[in-house]
């Protein structure tokens, strides 16, 4: 009977050890659970090896990808900074999502824009207008943003004579506003067109016709793009008022014939050839707006 009981009481005492290791075990366990930020951690929301930005890098023309960094910064020049923006609205213009587009960037444009900034808007098709007279964005906000919304695609492409009527007013508005630096934002898809250029094309196009293609609205007719209309001349008389011109061209699939054309044209039309654009993807605009953001603060 006496070996029983020290049997017992043996296995009691290796039981009261075993319990004991095992209860040490869960509580070093659950530690380390704690330590690592419980047993679901959440992930954390910043990279310690991210790059830091400051700026908005440039992204190559032919890119398909557009920034996640969507910032339009003027911090370091809100009380420089002196934008027109002269904008195609001609029937050309309604092709794919290019209106649209335009709007939408536009208006982003503006949600970043400083209130002592000075801004302005001309549209044109056939004619042009002024849309938002030149002044402090923080008068003419609500009618900068009326003015965008209401484009509407229609008439031809008389880009020249825009380009005059665009100098006038800004010449006006260098005097008014002396030590604001002014740059010039001229969105278009590029095809100087007119009614005349067209109608002069009797038949529809020939096969060497340079610059005369289908109408793709009506049998028969042409699309050409006018010379006339080219508006080289007066963008070099404003650049050389000490206006910085940027140009942002839209190419469309029934412009391909065009394309070299169009690409020559927007690109003597910008002070240089790192301000000129394509804005092939249907959001490559307002990249690009972020890309001209950091140019003109420089």
């Amino acid at each position: 009977m006496e070996k029983v009981k020290e049997r017992i009481y043996s296995l009691k005492n290796a039981r009261g050890g075993i319990g004991i290791i095992t209860l040490m075990i869960v509580i070093i366990i659950l530690a380390g659970i704690f330590l690592v930020g419980g047993i679901f951690p959440k992930p954390s929301t910043t990279d310690p090896n991210a790059e830091k930005f400051t700026v908005i890098p440039e992204i190559p023309l032919d890119s398909r990808k557009s920034l996640q960094l969507k910032t339009i910064k003027f911090n370091s020049c809100t009380s420089t900074a002196a934008v027109d923006f002269l904008v195609d609205r001609s029937g050309s213009m309604r092709y794919g999502t290019k209106l649209q587009n335009l709007k939408n960037a536009l208006g982003y444009f503006a949600n970043n824009y400083p209130d002592n900034g000075i801004i302005g808007m001309q549209s044109f098709s056939t004619g042009v207008t002024s849309d938002v007279p030149v002044g402090y964005f923080k008068d003419v906000k609500p009618l900068f943003l009326s003015a965008v919304s209401a484009l509407f695609p229609d008439g031809g492409t008389s880009t020249k004579d825009a380009f005059v009527f665009t100098k006038s007013r800004l010449d006006a508005a260098r005097e008014k506003f002396p030590s604001y630096k002014f740059s010039l934002i001229f969105i278009s898809d590029g095809i100087p067109e007119t009614k005349e250029a067209n109608a002069a094309c009797v038949g529809g196009p020939g096969p060497e016709s340079r610059y005369c293609g289908p109408s793709d609205t009506i049998p028969g007719a042409c699309r050409c793009l006018d010379p006339s209309q080219d508006p080289t001349s007066v963008a070099n008389e404003i650049k050389n008022m000490g206006v910085r011109i940027f140009s942002i061209g839209y190419i469309h699939d029934v412009d391909l014939k065009f394309q070299d054309d169009l690409t020559a044209l927007m690109k003597n039309v910008a002070s240089s050839p790192n301000d000129f654009y394509f804005a092939p993807i249907d959001n490559q605009l307002t990249d690009i707006l972020q890309q001209i953001s950091v140019k003109i603060c420089k």
